[in-house]
């Protein structure tokens, strides 16, 4: 055997079904030892896709997402997707080439130590030094990434590793072999603390966060908050975790008022950033029980009541199991629940109106009529997003960007779902500003023949940047300064450029009809949809507070 095939096994081993790539002659014999075992290798036009794709690929499935690319300027062009899987807690596997390791610092072709670079912004990262030793690190990389707090990795492997013929005997672990896969817990004494302190409360409230999604503990959170009738609001993929219209469901935490009523929250797996004011949302009398798996977010800009360093699944479990209190929260809950409905009226108002273009929200509103329970659909954009979580009531909706605030990963994740999921729907709705970073991943889908809807919110603007603009300066000629985008381009033609299936729509009237046309295609879809640009969204008011 040589080193790719090593490589190749040991990532087979891992049970990694798709990989996402960028050719380049010293990764493909990887690749195509994988093809040869059965695994889909999907390769992208551009590196930074194949690592939002493969990110996408570990939030759906919520295992690792493997992507390889080349050397050099491909491994550079990967760095924006792996910080954005950092800030996501994403556990992302990335192999990058990399030049002859006997012409280490010697100015080889394309030689870069981008395991250094990406050092900040990975949890683990090395270059390879011997063929012999291929699948240690490659088994490391899956090790790391998938414990504790989950995250991307990074290995970089000379060419001559790569070729290398290896003529010792190699023995290949199964991962429970060489990783943890249970959870991380705590004692019961502080799991009994925060029991103690809710059954003082009178005003409680659950902040669910990414950490519930990855411990895969939404049926236990759930269970927790109905049985004790505790209002949830939602952060980052927690938003994944609670169906919208459950009675509990309070909203998104970053725009909630209820955290100010509050006089104890319950944190789970999430950190205090910016979107929760670092932690000064909360009223300043309110008890707080910060649940983390990742003990150097517990109680960071804000002192805590306690701190629970413990995976989101464990906490639940034990919290459960010990409960002994038979209080329940339903006046309180009634409360809530007069806020969000009148805040959904309020939505639910500026989403009849028959404008044209038309307002985004009532795009948002035709489009949650149409995407079922079963679909998916990524959000990509900062307003797009922002619309689409107030209005997307039903599906697997999850924002692309996350903590970093990367933009353009959409049609990526967007193909990475269609492959974990090749039976179901997906939608991807991103703002015209985000679609062109990725956008040419387009000619992806239809070579791979996955099918996704693009739904381009087209203002012809960074709207986002112009609508902050205009909240901080009060000056429209300042909010339009270099925001303005190209009103005559058309993305639907772009998309049939591409082989895709597109269309433009002007009318509100014309959405439901556009997307059913675009599903009958069987084709990759690009509807470029024209909205106002003068709504603007809770979260331009939220960020202008921070820019001006």
């Amino acid at each position: 055997m040589n080193g790719a095939e090593i490589v190749a096994k040991a990532i087979l081993k891992e049970g990694v079904r798709c990989a996402f790539a960028l050719p380049s002659g010293e990764i493909l014999p990887v690749c195509e030892h994988l093809r040869d075992e059965g695994v889909e290798v999907i390769f992208t036009r551009h590196e930074q896709a194949a690592g939002n794709a493969a990110d996408g690929y570990a939030r759906i499935t919520r295992e690792a997402g493997f992507c390889i690319v080349p050397t050099g300027p491909g491994l550079a062009n990967l760095m924006p997707a792996l910080a954005q899987a950092y800030y996501a807690s994403s556990p992302v596997v990335a192999i990058a080439g990399h030049s002859k390791y006997v012409n280490l610092d010697r100015n080889a072709f394309e030689e870069i130590d981008g395991y250094l670079w990406v050092k900040e912004y990975t949890k683990w990262s090395r270059l390879v030094p011997f063929a012999h030793r291929l699948h240690e690190y490659v088994q490391e990389a899956f090790r790391r990434a998938l414990s504790g707090r989950f995250g991307p990795v990074l290995l970089e492997i000379p060419k001559d590793v790569l070729n290398a013929d290896i003529n010792t005997e190699i023995k290949l672990g199964d991962p429970e072999n060489y990783r943890y896969t249970g959870r991380v817990g705590c004692e019961d004494e502080h799991v009994l603390r925060a029991i103690e302190l809710l059954n003082e409360s009178e005003r409680p409230l659950i902040i669910a966060g990414s950490g519930v999604y990855w411990s895969r503990s939404e049926d236990l959170l759930l269970k927790f908050a109905e049985k004790l009738s505790i209002p949830v609001c939602v952060s980052g993929l927690g938003y994944s975790c609670i169906p919208p219209d459950h009675r509990l469901f309070a909203g998104q935490a970053s725009a909630s008022p209820i955290l100010g009523e509050s006089d104890l929250v319950l944190v789970l797996g999430t950190r205090f950033d910016e979107f929760l004011g670092f932690g000064q949302k909360f009223s300043k009398d309110a008890k707080i029980v910060h649940v983390d798996i990742d003990p150097n977010e517990l109680a960071k800009n804000r002192y805590v009541d306690v701190a629970i360093n413990c995976d989101a699944r464990f906490f639940l479990t034990r919290a459960l199991s010990l409960l002994n209190m038979h209080k329940k929260f339903d006046e309180w809950v009634e409360k809530v629940r007069m806020v969000v409905d009148n805040i959904n009226r309020m939505f639910e108002e500026a989403a009849k109106s028959d404008d044209s273009p038309m307002k985004p929200q009532r795009l948002m509103k035709e489009l949650s009529e149409i995407i079922r329970r079963e679909d998916t659909a990524i959000l990509d954009g900062g307003e797009t997003t922002a619309w689409g979580l107030l209005y997307l009531k039903s599906g697997n909706i999850m924002a692309s960007q996350g903590p970093f605030g990367h933009l353009g990963a959409g049609i990526p994740m967007g193909i990475a779902a269609k492959a974990a999921k090749p039976d179901g729907r997906v939608f991807v709705i991103t703002g015209d500003g985000s679609f062109l970073f990725n956008g040419v991943e387009i000619d992806t889908a239809v070579r791979h023949g996955l099918q996704i809807v693009v739904v381009v919110v087209n203002d012809s603007a960074w709207g986002l940047v112009n609508h902050t603009r205009l909240l901080t300066t009060r000056s429209e000629e300042r909010a339009r300064y270099g925001v303005m985008l190209n009103a005559s381009a058309r993305y639907d033609r772009f998309a049939e450029s591409l082989g895709a299936y597109g269309e433009l729509v002007t009318e509100p009237e014309e959405v439901k009809d556009a997307v059913k046309r675009a599903l009958d295609s069987g084709l990759p879809a690009v509807l470029d949809v024209r909205v106002k640009l003068e709504e603007i969204s809770p979260l331009a008011y939220i960020l202008s507070g921070s820019e001006g």
